[in-house]
């Protein structure tokens, strides 16, 4: 490939597209020689918990007032037993039970071309750990 300082030797200007692919060719050089990070750490638990709703831990009824009474979620049935019988007015949903979730993190250190530590960067994901809360 012919470039901008070797235009007489290649027998004239670039095309635009040759440019175009020497500039970005260029630009991920220099983007790679800009900053490098390390790997991933392994996750660890921040401390942070959370409680949220997981099919897996079963589910439970309950009675809730002002529902259609053809609600598709009320008509579900489930290992948990029977559909419970409403007072007048209300219509039976089933919720799924809660779990706990373990908030997690991860880092890697990074660093320019010369080897200088530049930045950290760290990334989070909750882990589903057992039920109840």
């Amino acid at each position: 490939m012919c470039t901008g300082l070797a235009l007489t030797a290649c027998g004239g200007a670039l095309t635009p597209e040759e440019a175009a692919a020497e500039e970005t060719a260029a630009l991920a050089t220099s983007e790679a020689a800009l900053a490098s990070c390390g790997t991933w750490s392994s996750w660890t638990n921040t401390g942070a918990t959370s409680c949220e709703p997981r099919s897996t831990c079963g589910s439970e009824w309950r009675c809730e007032p002002n529902l259609k009474g053809g609600d598709a979620q009320s008509l579900t049935g489930g290992p948990e037993g029977l559909i419970p019988v409403c007072p007048p007015g209300e219509s039976a949903v089933r919720y799924d039970k809660n779990g706990r979730f373990n908030q997690q993190s991860s880092y890697r250190v990074c660093f320019d071309a010369a080897g200088n530590y530049t930045h950290t960067e760290y990334q989070y994901q909750s882990v589903f750990s057992a039920c109840g809360c």
